[in-house]
């Protein structure tokens, strides 16, 4: 960075620095209620206190912030409050490794995070480490402007908060919504507790999937074959064990299987009779013939180095009939095995497998990989079973079998694997799909089926109907994300809900278990509309009771009772009760596009379950991830930019802009040095300009021009900022803005008089307004610099003042910018040798003509048409309508508008602009005349309307 560069940085930390202190001193965004405004109460997923914040924070907070910036100056009274998440493994784990001598942890927390040395230790205090960090991150978050009411701060172990959670789920479970079950969960098998996104490394959420465990049986045991196609078996052609692994004999369920090691050590956590009896011999296994159960055909078992010992049992049924990868592998390997086909596909007569891998010969296991979705989509979206799977099918099964025939994949899969089971010949296992999926605590996690443990049931139906009735009349933005949504909501079953190890609230009705940390951050936002006044009365966890829950979130029960039984004074319930009323439901909620499937999906069926309609949240705005030059940021590489250390490389307002300028909400944005860097010219310029503006009082076109884009900017940004569109935002303010102040200078300085300065000033003041949100402390030392007193919080967003767009100067100017650009074309040609420019302009009856055409296409008439309607008496009227048409067709829109206003004098332009366009293309003259010029010039050429002919008089 250069010294001009670091010098302004100075600057912009201490503008900052000036202006967090008045905000705070001001108490500017403490939210009260007041019956007389609006309200816009929002919130972003409060922080685990487990580390320093990152550039990824900046994104989820910052765009919270712009939007409460905006609301207030809509006129809203905005609450944005922001409470501490310490609950849960996160924590404690981080202590763990801390306590553990993590050195990769121990140097990241030194180098990147400039924690000092004597902190480190005493980090293996989990309370300690929490207490740390949110300290780190409230420094952080008040050092990037974010416009935060503190007041209402809270942690998630605080007793008061406690209570609050135990009254939801005691209404949960009132409500049928919290059951003791067995279900497969994700289990840390060190810690022996399930694991959900917030208890893994790198917040990764397991996906666990069914599968079918179908039982072929051999002289030495079972090989138990896991599959997620069941419908195929009947296909099945050889079984496929690993020869690099170690494969075992296992009792289960009263019989013998055998499998690999690794997966019976992992199938233990679902199976607990499973009992490891001795080791097998690999090479004996290659000699058996296993008997596929639905057609007693024996099919070999053949070694493949593909099998996955993790994945299931270590044991694969081949189908290359309807898998690619096994198709590839015998046709690799040159085995003598004959595809078998069991699912039609309309308008295919071969295996789509084998057609698809015979086609495309894949090249490596990615290609490989997306053949096999292709074939498995293909196949259960439009595949039906065969009549040759009766044929296939043993004797004794095929009446039972027959209605295979003709049924969907999806209908055959439920089928055989009900029969299966029924007849003893299979049972269910789950997998991790998404494996390896790490726990904090660095183990890898497995599936458990965890019997006796307390579940929240998503699968319910009546909650899904309600989460549904919900997620429909919610705002969601991006809009595209509604799907996700959707799928999470049907995807959602059973899920454990409570943790043996970790900070939190006990369960209820069972004080041996800890809520885990993804169900006690689902409604929590209620619980900042009146905590502030909770603490300020002095009320104690043991006066929470129920009965004053019920009052305060569903308006329950008689006061004066409710008083006297809590002895919580009446007057402070009705105010936390009215406080809560004010400002629920909660306009927007504002997280991270990986929290869909867990925590946002939560947070909608936890309102639902608990509030009234009126009280349900109205929007979600769910952001990208912030990846730091092109790559995600991660210990491993060592790429965290930690958010203190950008905010002193950059300052804070270049930090805002750059993140959450870098991409549209929803999508990842990339903070790099050199946008960073062209950020912080843009913000030093519009620093330096404001403080210089002086000027004339002359009005005319260029200021006719500049006050008219001026207002489109404003209609734009507002319209963005409505879908919070903000890279579409931060390109207008912080690059176009300026382009159109530069480019007026540069007209007035070629019409040899100062700009206006009355016009200047209304400009930027506009501009600062509509970047405030963005970029709040250097827009607040501007708007002070021009000497108002208020604070930019308290202003009106600018308003589009339709008077004053001026089509006639916005068409003049676009007329000479193309005019410049055609002249610089043609320069380029004859090597830039020109000095003067002559311009003929076409007559005012062609503009007409071409006003004439562009309302006749505007009514959808196409080119045939036209030249029949319009009927030109000779041929050089066709051909100049011929030529007019074409220029019409490729104008945009928005220019044919303009056109259509006003019948343009190019010439008086020309003339008026004939300086400017000399000092934008080097020559030293520039003169236009009538297209009837050009005869007594010699010039052979023609002009159209809006594009006049050009002649360069070169030197020599």
């Amino acid at each position: 960075m250069n010294e001009v560069s670091s010098n302004f940085v100075s600057v912009l930390r201490e503008i900052a620095s000036k202006w967090q202190t008045v905000w705070s001193s001001g108490k500017v965004y403490d939210a009260e209620p007041d019956p007389k405004r609006p309200k816009f109460f929002l919130t972003a997923a409060f922080p685990y206190p487990n580390s320093p914040p990152h550039l990824g924070h900046a994104r989820t907070y910052g765009t919270a912030d712009v939007y409460a910036r905006y609301m207030r100056m809509k006129g809203y009274n905005v609450l944005f409050p922001l409470g501490f998440h310490f609950t849960g493994t996160p924590i404690i784990t981080m202590a763990d490794d801390i306590a553990r001598g993590d050195r990769e942890l121990i140097d990241i927390f030194k180098s990147i995070y400039d924690i000092p040395p004597d902190k480190i230790s005493m980090l293996a205090d989990p309370l300690f480490m929490a207490n740390y960090f949110k300290d780190e991150i409230k420094a952080a978050l008040t050092e990037m402007g974010m416009s935060l009411d503190w007041r209402r701060e809270f942690t998630t172990i605080d007793p008061e908060f406690s209570s609050f959670i135990t009254w939801q789920f005691k209404k949960l479970s009132e409500r049928g919504f919290v059951v003791k079950d067995t279900h497969p969960v994700g289990w840390c098998p060190v810690h022996n507790l399930p694991v959900g996104m917030h208890d893994t490394k790198g917040d990764v959420e397991p996906e666990i999937g069914e599968f079918t465990l179908i039982y072929f049986e051999t002289d030495s045991g079972i090989l138990p074959a896991a599959t997620l196609r069941p419908e195929t078996v009947l296909g099945v052609v050889c079984i496929w064990i690993n020869p690099s692994e170690k494969y075992v004999s296992v009792e289960m369920d009263g019989k013998k299987f055998i499998m690999a090691e690794k997966a019976a050590q992992k199938l233990a956590f679902q199976v607990d009779d499973l009992r490891i009896v001795d080791k097998v011999d690999h090479s004996k296994l290659l000699e058996l013939k296993a008997k596929n159960p639905l057609t007693n055909m024996f099919v070999p078992v053949i070694q493949a180095e593909f099998v996955d010992p993790l994945m299931g049992t270590g044991v694969v049924m081949s189908v290359p009939a309807h898998a690619p990868f096994d198709y590839f592998y015998i046709k690799k390997k040159g085995l003598k095995v004959t595809p078998i086909k069991v699912i039609d596909v309309p308008g295919e007569q071969v295996p789509l497998a084998v057609k698809l891998v015979d086609q495309h010969p894949p090249k490596g296991k990615e290609e490989l990989e997306k053949l096999t979705e292709e074939v498995y989509k293909t196949e259960f979206h439009r595949g039906k079973m065969s009549p040759d799977v009766l044929q296939l099918a043993a004797p004794q099964h095929r009446e039972e079998l027959s209605k295979l025939v003709g049924a969907s994949v999806k209908e055959a899969r439920e089928m055989l694997t009900s029969f299966l089971i029924r007849k003893g010949q299979g049972r269910r296992i789950y997998e991790m799909m998404n494996r390896p999926v790490y726990c904090r605590c660095g183990n890898e996690t497995v599936v458990k089926l965890l019997k006796d443990q307390w579940f929240l049931d998503y699968g319910n139906e009546k909650w899904k109907e309600l989460s549904r009735e919900l997620l429909a009349q919610m705002r969601l933005l991006p809009e595209e994300v509604r799907k996700d949504f959707q799928y999470s909501i049907e995807w959602l079953e059973k899920r454990a809900c409570a943790r043996t190890r970790g900070l939190g609230t006990p369960l209820p009705w069972d004080k041996r278990w800890i809520i885990e940390s993804l169900s006690d951050s689902t409604i929590y936002m209620a619980y900042y509309t009146f905590v502030k006044t909770m603490r300020d009365a002095g009320i104690r966890a043991t006066q929470l009771t129920p009965e004053v829950w019920d009052y305060l979130l569903l308006g329950e029960g008689d006061v004066k009772q409710v008083s006297q039984r809590s002895a919580i004074p009446e007057d402070v319930l009705s105010k936390m009760r009215n406080e809560f009323l004010y400002w629920y439901p909660l306009d927007s909620r504002h997280s991270g596009k990986d929290l869909i499937p867990n925590h946002l999906s939560f947070f909608i069926f936890n309102h639902a379950a608990i509030f009234p309609r009126e009280l349900w949240p109205k929007q979600i705005v769910v952001n990208g991830f912030v990846l730091y030059e092109g790559k995600k940021m991660s210990k491993s590489l060592r790429n965290i930019l930690s958010l203190r250390r950008a905010i002193r490389t950059y300052g804070a307002d270049t930090v805002r802009l750059t993140v959450l300028g870098g991409a549209e909400i929803g999508t990842d944005s990339n903070f790099t040095d050199s946008d960073a860097k062209s950020v912080l010219e843009q913000l030093r310029w519009l620093y330096e300009f404001s403080r210089s503006i002086t000027g004339s009082e002359t009005v005319d076109v260029p200021e006719r021009w500049l006050m008219s884009k001026l207002q489109l900017a404003v209609g734009d940004v507002t319209t963005a900022m409505e879908q919070l569109r903000l890279r579409e935002v931060m390109n207008t303010l912080v690059y176009k803005l300026r382009y159109y102040v530069e480019d007026y200078l540069d007209m007035v300085k070629a019409a040899n008089r100062g700009p206006n300065e009355k016009i200047l000033r209304q400009f930027i003041e506009t501009w600062i307004k509509m970047l405030f949100p963005l970029a709040p402390h250097i827009s607040q030392e501007i708007w002070s610099s021009l000497g108002h007193r208020t604070l930019l919080d308290t202003e009106k967003w600018p308003v589009m003042e339709s008077s004053l767009v001026d089509v006639e100067s916005e068409l003049s100017v676009e007329y000479i910018h193309s005019l410049i650009d055609d002249i610089k074309s043609i320069m380029n040609v004859v090597g830039g040798r020109a000095e003067e420019a002559s311009i003929y302009v076409a007559e005012r009856d062609k503009g007409e003509l071409l006003r004439k055409v562009i309302l006749e296409l505007k009514q959808g008439k196409g080119f045939g048409e036209l030249m029949k309607e319009m009927r030109p008496h000779d041929r050089e009227s066709a051909n100049l309508l011929r030529r007019v048409i074409e220029q019409a067709s490729q104008m945009k829109v928005e220019l044919r508008e303009k056109v259509l206003a006003i019948n343009l004098d190019e010439l008086s332009v020309i003339s008026k602009f004939s300086s400017y366009i000399a000092m934008k293309t080097g020559l030293k003259a520039v003169k236009a005349y009538e297209a009837s010029m050009m005869k007594v010039h010699g010039v052979k050429k023609d002009s159209l309307p809006m594009k006049p002919a050009i002649m360069l008089l070169t030197k020599g």
